[in-house]
């Protein structure tokens, strides 16, 4: 069978839906399509077949059914040796992703071990034992041939996690410094599969935690990729550099685990690279977006709150059904306009949304987590909003929100938020061009007892209007503030300009004073 949707149960297309079974792992629900007449024997575009879609889209690595799977599909006479327009086939993926033991159950049914392209080394240290792989080195087995994937056989021994054969090829002379496809050091391959023992023993060796990839990843990026806290943990220890950049994100950007993204927050990573999924995953809800959580809004809900509005009490409770449905679900605004069918937002007044970019998060000591500002959009977007508003989650996943008057508090997005006993210190802003003051830095301080905002304006010698910058709490009261981007003075009717900030400013909150660091 040629087609992806072709008609064979009922008139249903079954080939597809078989296909994203299998991708899932779900053994019981491919049993079913299969009891139902879904043919394992199809081939899609690209020459995607049965195997192959069961050992792609998923984290196999880490897939204890994987194995079944497997067992089922080779009873049922899959084919074995299929390779794609790719290049890639079952043994191929499974090779690559060291799921060794999943490749011994394919060669063991008859797939073809040619396609791995194993030196005899690489296979002693897959599929033999330190015996038969010393008997390979005493009889001068070339030590740096590689297989399919460019793997040396001291890189299958690392990805593999086998110490006393990895610390065997070492001895005879095995290159340690050698790299794999796309330029990836030993210590990718251990974090890959979660080798804890072989990563602390290579970190013990010295290997070098900065070392990149040809793509510029680094070990720390890596292991947060794959969901390795434990590597994440051995990283951090070994000194790896917690906000090393790489197209234009850290690890942090990748983090996607709450206790991974809060050990990442604690280690010193800057914040405003957290990226959405990661800040969900922190408030405990799906990483992705959720439209089915929007299930409860109506639409005279929506139509009600369809778009922002400045408080009018500070601060004033705005517990509006389609914001708190927005929250959780994670949708963007066209995506409520769509569902909701009203008119685009074009020529209008932007949809309220959650899904914000430049909006902090402040974990509180009672378990609760504060959200300030932020915008939705780039200013080009018909949805471009920034907020002035205030989510407070609390432990049970109850959400509130308070609203301000503007004059109270002026929309924010890339600001801080500092945590001093009651009160949250929320300083800078990028903000609405035309509406930044040069010279000033906005503060604000808000009370998380009432949650109403103050602004204040400290004396002293601050930073100008700032925004994309760090802070740190340097005393009982002092709060640090590096880095960012500062408003530059210009020419009357000239176009606004920015500039690196590089002296630091400290501001003491209790006597509302700022002042440089070199002061």
């Amino acid at each position: 069978m040629n087609r992806d949707d072709e008609v064979s149960v009922r008139g249903r297309p079954v080939t597809a839906a078989l296909a994203k079974t299998l991708a899932a792992g779900d053994l019981g629900a491919v049993q079913a399509l299969v009891d139902l007449g879904a043919d394992l024997h199809y081939r899609r575009s690209e020459g995607y077949e049965a195997l192959l879609d069961a050992v792609h889209g998923r984290d196999v690595f880490r897939d204890a059914g994987l194995i079944e799977l497997l067992q089922f599909l080779i009873a049922h006479r899959v084919q074995l040796n299929e390779i794609s327009s790719y290049g890639e086939s079952g043994l191929r993926v499974l090779s690559r992703l060291g799921r060794f033991d999943a490749v011994r159950v394919l060669m063991d049914a008859g797939a073809d071990e040619a396609q791995l392209a194993w030196t005899p080394l690489i296979k002693a240290v897959v599929l033999g034992t330190s015996d038969d792989l010393q008997r390979l080195l005493d009889g001068g087995a070339a030590l740096e041939g590689r297989d399919w994937w460019s793997r040396t056989a001291w890189l299958v021994a690392v990805q593999s996690g086998d110490l006393a054969k990895a610390a065997l090829l070492a001895d005879r002379g095995a290159d340690r410094e050698a790299v794999g496809r796309c330029g990836k050091p030993a210590l990718f391959f251990a974090i890959q599969c979660h080798r804890t023992a072989m990563l602390r023993w290579l970190l013990d060796l010295g290997f070098d935690v900065e070392r990149t990839d040809e793509f510029g990843s680094t070990a720390l990026m890596e292991a947060v990729e794959a969901g390795y806290e434990e590597g994440v943990e051995l990283l951090l220890e070994a000194g790896a550099q917690i906000d090393r950049e790489h197209n234009g994100s850290t690890a942090l950007g990748a983090a996607r685990i709450r206790g991974m993204v809060l050990r990442l927050l604690e280690a010193g990573a800057d914040p405003k690279y957290l990226q959405q999924e990661g800040c969900r995953c922190v408030l405990g809800l799906p990483p992705d977006p959720d439209e089915a959580l929007l299930e409860g809004v109506s639409e005279a809900d929506f139509c009600r709150a369809r778009t922002r509005r400045f408080g009018t009490t500070n601060p004033e409770r705005m517990d509006e059904p389609f914001w708190l449905g927005m929250i959780p679900s994670g949708v963007n605004g066209y995506q409520a306009t769509v569902r909701f069918n009203a008119p685009s937002s074009m020529g209008i007044s932007p949809v309220w949304c959650a899904q914000r970019f430049g909006q902090t998060l402040t974990f509180l000591p009672d378990g609760r987590v504060v959200q300030i500002g932020g915008e939705h959009e780039d200013s080009y977007d018909p949805d471009f909003c920034i907020y002035n508003d205030v989510f407070v989650h609390e432990p049970g996943g109850e959400v509130r929100v308070y609203g301000y008057p503007k004059e109270v508090f002026a929309p924010t997005d890339f600001h801080t938020a500092t945590l001093i006993d009651d009160s949250i210190y929320i300083i800078g802003s990028l903000g609405y061009s035309g509406e930044r003051e040069y010279g000033r830095t906005p503060v604000y301080r808000l009370d998380t007892r009432t949650w109403r905002i103050d602004r204040i304006e400290p004396t002293g010698t601050c930073p100008g209007w700032i925004h994309s910058h760090r802070v740190k709490r340097v005393g009982r009261w002092e709060i640090c503030v590096t880095g960012g981007e500062v408003l530059m003075q210009s020419a009357a009717g000239a176009e606004e300009c920015w500039a690196t900030q590089v002296e630091g400013f400290v501001l003491d909150s209790e006597r509302l004073v700022w002042r440089p660091t070199s002061a």
